[in-house]
């Protein structure tokens, strides 16, 4: 059998704990054992320990997935060569990966049970957020934006993004995840850019957008 490299055996840790997304975002993970975690992840128990050495190990790297995924939009999002119509996009793709990968429920049980990856976790949320109203304050003064309250942008995307991952509210709405999405979006950037800049070509293929978003959180 061949010897996996040690790139390889990272891509395939990152591979299995998304598949316990779900799971942790609805159940959380304290009363999960490494059996339930192995059958989620379509793995034997043994075959687990060859990725990960222990329940801590695996919680970490979905910790470290969800930072990494919020950090990566954030580059974008600071990067002030890039046009605000294309960063707002980024602004969303990061609200969506933080209500995929960090419900109350996963957020309670890791500061319960792993405080070092919880405030660690925290820390990123403090940057994100301080990052976020830099990125709206100046969109308003560069008269790109509407004059809106960054703060009830932040909490509006919390709110809407976290009953809209619910597979149950989905399913009592008859929508797919998807078109939920895209629909929240174009009410977003409605309400955020002014006029002239909704007509932007930039802003054209939402759906391949949103697409892209579920293909990288490998939610659909």
């Amino acid at each position: 059998m061949k010897k996996i490299t040690p790139d390889e055996k990272q891509m395939m840790r990152k591979t299995y704990v998304k598949n316990l997304i779900h799971i942790i975002r609805t159940q959380g993970f304290l009363s999960l054992t490494i059996q339930d975690i192995a059958k989620t992840m379509n793995l034997s128990r043994a075959s687990l320990y060859n990725y990960f050495s222990s329940k801590e190990d695996i919680i970490m790297e979905l910790t470290n997935l969800c930072t990494d995924y919020i950090n990566e939009a954030g580059k974008t999002i600071s990067n002030e060569e890039i046009s605000y119509p294309i960063r707002l996009q980024k602004v969303f793709e990061q609200a969506v990966s933080s209500a995929v990968y960090a419900s109350d429920i996963y957020l309670t049980d890791l500061k319960t049970s792993c405080r070092h990856l919880y405030d660690k976790k925290m820390q990123s949320r403090k940057e994100q957020l301080s990052a976020l109203h830099t990125f709206y304050r100046n969109g308003m003064h560069a008269e790109v934006f509407n004059q809106l309250n960054p703060s009830i942008l932040v909490i509006q995307d919390e709110t809407v993004l976290g009953k809209l991952v619910n597979t149950a509210f989905l399913a009592e709405e008859e929508l797919s995840l998807k078109q939920a999405l895209v629909d929240y979006y174009v009410a977003k950037k409605t309400q955020i850019l002014k006029p002239e800049y909704l007509q932007s070509k930039e802003n054209e293929d939402i759906n391949a957008m949103v697409e892209g978003i579920l293909k990288k959180l490998a939610v659909i």
